[in-house]
C-alpha cells in the first residue's frame, strides 16, 4: 500500500487537475442537477466539439441547438456580430445560464471589426491513454475552418468520422449520432430520463453530430445536411441498415420539423419487425416567446403512437414547467410502457453574491437557488403487471453563504408500489479560496433496504500549468439496493461514476501538467491514481496516464 500511496503523491507534484468546464457544459445540455446524472454521451459531445465561432460563417449543430443557430442568424442579420457574452445572453434561445455554461467553448472573434479578416486555422489533437484495467487507447482529431476529422481506438473497437461544411451544405462520413425532437423517434445514445431539474423537462436536440468515443456509435455511414436561414434538411444512411430524412423550418420564435426513418433489416430490440412496420414517422416543434418555451413531439412506429410535450415559463424569480408523455411498450420496444405527468418549479434569488477571486461575466451568482420537481408515472407491463406506479421527488437548495463558501442540499425520494422505496439525503459544502484553490466536503445517506452512508473530502489547486486534486472517501453501504453513485474526476475521454457498495475507504489523486513548446505545440500529461480498500476484499489499485498533444 505504501508503494501506491507514494505513486499518488508523486502525481500530485507533477499534474494539474482537469478543468470542470466540460462537465458544466454537459450538465447544462442534459439538464442534469448533479455530475452523477450526466449521460456520458453529452460529455463526449462537449469533448468532441471544436471551439465555436459565434460570428463564424458555418455554425454546426452540437453544443448549439438548431434553434439557437437559427435565432443567432436572425440576430446577426438585424444587429450585426455579437461582441460580448453579455450581448449573447440577450439573444433568444440563450440566456445567462447557457452562456455561462458554454462560455469556455465559444469565441466572439469577428471578421467585421476594423482591421480583422478571416484566417484559415488548422488545429490538431492527439491523445494516448493507458490504464491498469483497459490497456492502451488512442484518440486523434484535426480540424480547419470548414472541415474536421477524428478517430478513437481501443482493444475491442473504436469510432471514426470525417466532416466537411461548404456553401452547399455539410457532409459527414463515419460514426454519427442522431438527436431530433424530444427523443421519441430519433435519439441515438443514452438520454437522461431523470427530471431532477426544470431544465431537463425540455431536451436540447443536437441533430447530426459525429461520434468520438472508444465505442462505435449506433450509426456508421454517411449523412448530408443543407442549411439556409430558415430551412435545415438532412438525409442519412447507415451500414446497420437504417436510412431516413429530417427537415426543420425555423422562424424567429420557433421551429417545426419532421423525421422519417426506415429500418431495412427488420429488427429492433431483438424482435422481427413486419415489413409494414419498418417505417417510423415523427413531427416535433418548439415555440419560444419572452422566455416561455413549448416543446412537443408526436411519433408513429410499429403500429403504435407516442407523444411528449413540455411547457416552461418564467414567473418573476420563478420558473415553472410541466411535462406529459405517453409511450406504449410496443413503441419503445421495452417490456413496459410509460405514461407520465411531471411538474417542477425553480427559484433564483434577486440578490447576487460576487464569487471570491473572479471578475467579469459569470463572476457572481444568485445568493439562493432552489428547485422542486415531481414526476408521477405508470409503468405497466402488458398482461403481467398493468398497475405498476412510480413517483419521484427531487428537491435542491444552493445557498451561496459567502464569496468563498457555498452549501448545497439535495433530497430525493423514489416510491414504487412493486418494490421498496428509496430515499437519499445529500449535502455538499464547497470552499473556494481565490481563483485557484477549492475544497469540497460531501455527506450522503441512502435508505432502501438498509442505510448506506458515504462521505468525502476533496481539495485541490488549479493553475495555468500545474495543479492537483486529492480526495479521501469513506463508505458503508451494506446492501446493493442502497448503493451510492459518486462522480470521480478523470482525464478527458473518460467519464467515471462508480457505484459504491460494501464497507471501506478510497483515495484518489487526479491532475495534469501542461507545457507549451514553441508557438505551435502544447503537451499535457493527465494522470489519475486511486486505491480502494474494502472489507473482505483485495485492495484495488488504479493508475491512468494520458499524454495529449495539441497543435
Amino acid at each position: 500500500m505504501r508503494r501506491y500511496l507514494t505513486i499518488l503523491f508523486w502525481l500530485a507534484t507533477c499534474s494539474q487537475a482537469l478543468a470542470q468546464e466540460t462537465l458544466r457544459a454537459a450538465m447544462y445540455l442534459s439538464g442534469a442537477s448533479s455530475e452523477e446524472e450526466v449521460p456520458e454521451a453529452y460529455v463526449e459531445l462537449v469533448e468532441n466539439s471544436p471551439r465555436i465561432r459565434v460570428n463564424g460563417k458555418h455554425l454546426r449543430p452540437g453544443l448549439l441547438s438548431d434553434y439557437q443557430i437559427a435565432s443567432l442568424a436572425d440576430y446577426r442579420a438585424l444587429h450585426g456580430d455579437v461582441l460580448s457574452f453579455e450581448e449573447l445572453a440577450l439573444v433568444d434561445g440563450f440566456g445567462a445560464e447557457a452562456v455561462d455554461a458554454l462560455r469556455p467553448f465559444l469565441s466572439l472573434e469577428s471578421s467585421r471589426l476594423p482591421g480583422n479578416r478571416d484566417t484559415v486555422k488548422v488545429k490538431a489533437l492527439a491523445l494516448l491513454r493507458g490504464t491498469l484495467t483497459t490497456g492502451l487507447g488512442t484518440k486523434g482529431r484535426v480540424s480547419g475552418e470548414n472541415w474536421r476529422a477524428g478517430g478513437a481506438w481501443r482493444s475491442g473497437g473504436g469510432s471514426f468520422y470525417g466532416e466537411y461544411t461548404g456553401r452547399w451544405g455539410r457532409v459527414l462520413v463515419g460514426d454519427y449520432n442522431l438527436r431530433y425532437g424530444q427523443g421519441l423517434a430519433c435519439w441515438t445514445g443514452f438520454s437522461m430520463s431523470s427530471l431532477s431539474t426544470v431544465e431537463a423537462f425540455v431536451l436540447k436536440p443536437s441533430g447530426i453530430t459525429p461520434a468520438w468515443s472508444y465505442t462505435p456509435a449506433d450509426n456508421r455511414g454517411a449523412a448530408y445536411e443543407y442549411s439556409s436561414r430558415h430551412l435545415r434538411a438532412a438525409v442519412f444512411a447507415s451500414l446497420q441498415g437504417n436510412f431516413g430524412a429530417h427537415a426543420d423550418w425555423f422562424w424567429r420564435r420557433g421551429q417545426v420539423g419532421g423525421t422519417v426513418l426506415v429500418n431495412t433489416t427488420g429488427q429492433a430490440s431483438g424482435a422481427i419487425i413486419p415489413g409494414s412496420d419498418r417505417v417510423s414517422v415523427s413531427l416535433d416543434g418548439r415555440y419560444n416567446v419572452r422566455g416561455a418555451d413549448l416543446a412537443w413531439e408526436a411519433a408513429y412506429k410499429q403500429k403504435s403512437f407516442a407523444a411528449k410535450a413540455a411547457f416552461r415559463i418564467p414567473l418573476g424569480p420563478f420558473r415553472v414547467a410541466v411535462q406529459g408523455r405517453g409511450i406504449p411498450s410496443k413503441f419503445s420496444g421495452k417490456k413496459y410502457g410509460e405514461y407520465g405527468l411531471a411538474a417542477g418549479v425553480a427559484y433564483k434569488s434577486q440578490k447576487w453574491q460576487t464569487l471570491a477571486g473572479k471578475t467579469g461575466f459569470g463572476s457572481s451568482v444568485p445568493r439562493y437557488q432552489a428547485s422542486l420537481t415531481l414526476d408521477a408515472s405508470l409503468l405497466p407491463v402488458p398482461e403481467v403487471d398493468p398497475r405498476r406506479f412510480q413517483l419521484r421527488v427531487y428537491g435542491t437548495l444552493l445557498w451561496q453563504l459567502h464569496p468563498a463558501w457555498a452549501l448545497e442540499l439535495r433530497v430525493t425520494e423514489r416510491y414504487r408500489n412493486y418494490e421498496a422505496p428509496r430515499t437519499s439525503l445529500r449535502t455538499d459544502l464547497r470552499l473556494g479560496i481565490g481563483p485557484s484553490w477549492l475544497s469540497t466536503f460531501r455527506a450522503e445517506a441512502v435508505h432502501c433496504l438498509k442505510i448506506g452512508l458515504l462521505g468525502y473530502w476533496e481539495s485541490g489547486y488549479k493553475g495555468e500549468a500545474l495543479a492537483g486534486y486529492l480526495r479521501i472517501t469513506g463508505f458503508s453501504v451494506p446492501q446493493w439496493d442502497d448503493r451510492i453513485y459518486c462522480y470521480e474526476r478523470d482525464a478527458p475521454g473518460t467519464f467515471s461514476v462508480p457505484a459504491y457498495y460494501g464497507e471501506g475507504a478510497a483515495f484518489s489523486l487526479v491532475g495534469s501538467w501542461k507545457h507549451r513548446f514553441g508557438r505551435w505545440v502544447t503537451l499535457r500529461l493527465n494522470a489519475r491514481g486511486a486505491y480502494m480498500i474494502r472489507r473482505d476484499r483485495e485492495p484495488v489499485p488504479t493508475l491512468n496516464l494520458q499524454l495529449q498533444a495539441e497543435l
